[in-house]
C-alpha cells in the first residue's frame, strides 16, 4: 500500500507531492487515513516565502507539510484497544490527535509542558516512517502519542480545526486568565480568530472585540459572538484603532489582546490597547527574525506579555465536549469555507492566500 505526501522543497517555491510505501505499525502506533488537513496561517508562511533557511533550514530532503486535521484509523499497532482516554478503538473509527509531537524526554516534556517540546523540529521527508505531517494520505502516529476518539454527535466538517487553530488559543486564553467580565480584544478573524470568539465568550468575556481587514471574516465573527468589530481597511492607522479600541472599552483598555495575525508590529500596538494589568498574547507570529521596539516603561502598570504555543493533549477531550454542546448553537460549519483534493494543495495556498489581498476562504481543508 501506498500513499502520498506534500513536500516543501524550497520556501517560497511550489510544494511537491511524493509517494511512499505505508509502513507497518510498530507494537502500540496507529496509522490514521487523513480525511482533512487544514491550512493554517504557519503553513501559508512556509509557502509565501516569510520563512529562511538561515533561521529555519529545511531538510535536505524536504520537509513534510501540514499539521492541523483529522483522521480515521485505518491500522492498529499490536496492543492498541483503546484510544488514550480509555474509549474502545477500532478501524474506521474518527479520531482526533495531538498536532504536536514532542520527545518526552526534554525537561520540559517531563515537567508536562509537551507542547513547549525543546527537541521538537519540523518533520523531515523522506525518512521512516514518511507520513508524518497531515498534508498526506496517511499519518503515523508513534507508540505513546496522544489520540481521542470523536464523539459520534459530532459532524465532520467541523473537527479539522480543533487539534491546531481550537486548542492553540484556548490555551492562549487560559494563559491569560481570560474570564468573566473581562474585555478581550482579538487581532485577526482568521481560523485562529474566529475560535478565539467563541472561547471567550464561553470562558465569560464580557465584550470581544475582533479586529481584521476581511469583511467575509468580520461578520462570521459576529455570528461567533464578537461584540463589536474593527476593520483596518476603515481604521487605517494604529492611532485610529487605539481609540476605537477605548471608545469600544469604556476608555480602560482590554483586559486581553490576542495577536493571531503574524505580524510583529502588532505587539507595540496591543500593548497600548491594554489596561493596566491586561495581558498581550502572542501566538501569530512565528517566523523568526523579525523585531519591534517597545517602551518598556509601559509594563509598570502591570501589563504583561507572554507567548503561547499549541496546547497540551489533555484539552483535546474538553474541546470535543465543547463542540458536542455548541455545535448546534454556534456556526462551527462555517469555519472551513473551502475544500480542496490533496493535489491541489498549491492551489488551496494560493486561494488561501490573505496577505494584501482579499479572499473568501476562512479556512481552507485539503481532503485526501
Amino acid at each position: 500500500m501506498k500513499g502520498r505526501v506534500v513536500v516543501c522543497k524550497e520556501y517560497g517555491k511550489p510544494f511537491v507531492i511524493e509517494e511512499y510505501d505505508v509502513p507497518e505499525p510498530a507494537p502500540g502506533a496507529v496509522i490514521l487515513r487523513m480525511t482533512q488537513a487544514g491550512v493554517c496561517g504557519s503553513d501559508l508562511h512556509t509557502w509565501r516565502g516569510d520563512q529562511n533557511q538561515e533561521d529555519l533550514p529545511i531538510p535536505p530532503t524536504g520537509r513534510a507539510m501540514g499539521h492541523e486535521g483529522a483522521g480515521v484509523v485505518e491500522i492498529l499497532g499490536d496492543g492498541i484497544e483503546t484510544d488514550s482516554a480509555g474509549e474502545p478503538i477500532k478501524k474506521g473509527d474518527r479520531v482526533i490527535y495531538a498536532a504536536v509531537f514532542p520527545c518526552y524526554h526534554c525537561r520540559q516534556c517531563l515537567k508536562g509542558n509537551t507542547n513547549w517540546c525543546m527537541n521538537r523540529n519540523y518533520p523531515a521527508a523522506g525518512v521512516w516512517p514518511y507520513f508524518v505531517a497531515t498534508y498526506s494520505d496517511y499519518l503515523y502516529l508513534p507508540p505513546r502519542h496522544p489520540f481521542f476518539k470523536v464523539p459520534d454527535e459530532l459532524d465532520d466538517n467541523i473537527l479539522g480545526p480543533v487539534n491546531c487553530a481550537m486548542g492553540t488559543v484556548t490555551t492562549g486564553l487560559i494563559r491569560a486568565q481570560a474570564g468573566e467580565g473581562d474585555y478581550v480584544v482579538i487581532q485577526g478573524a482568521g481560523g485562529l480568530g474566529i475560535h478565539a470568539t467563541a472561547m471567550a465568550k464561553e470562558m465569560g468575556a464580557d465584550r470581544v472585540i475582533v479586529i481584521d481587514r476581511l469583511e467575509n471574516r468580520l461578520r462570521l465573527a459576529e455570528e461567533f459572538g464578537a461584540d463589536h468589530t474593527i476593520n483596518i481597511e476603515e481604521f487605517n492607522t494604529p492611532e485610529t484603532r487605539l481609540q476605537r479600541v477605548r471608545e469600544l472599552t469604556d476608555d480602560r483598555g482590554a483586559d486581553v489582546v490576542m495577536e493571531l495575525v503574524g505580524r510583529a508590529e502588532l505587539l507595540k500596538e496591543g500593548i497600548d490597547m491594554l489596561s493596566n494589568g491586561g495581558t498581550f498574547v502572542e501566538i501569530g507570529d512565528i517566523v523568526r527574525g523579525r523585531e519591534v521596539s517597545i517602551d518598556p516603561s509601559k509594563l509598570l502598570t502591570g501589563k504583561n506579555i507572554v507567548g503561547s504555543l499549541m496546547y497540551k493533549p489533555e484539552l483535546l477531550p474538553r474541546l470535543l465536549n465543547f463542540l458536542v454542546r455548541k455545535q448546534d448553537v454556534l456556526p462551527f460549519d462555517k469555519i472551513v469555507s473551502h475544500t480542496f483534493p490533496l493535489a491541489e494543495v498549491n492551489e488551496a495556498f494560493a486561494q488561501s492566500e490573505w496577505d494584501q489581498s482579499q479572499t473568501p476562504i476562512t479556512r481552507a481543508m485539503l481532503v485526501p
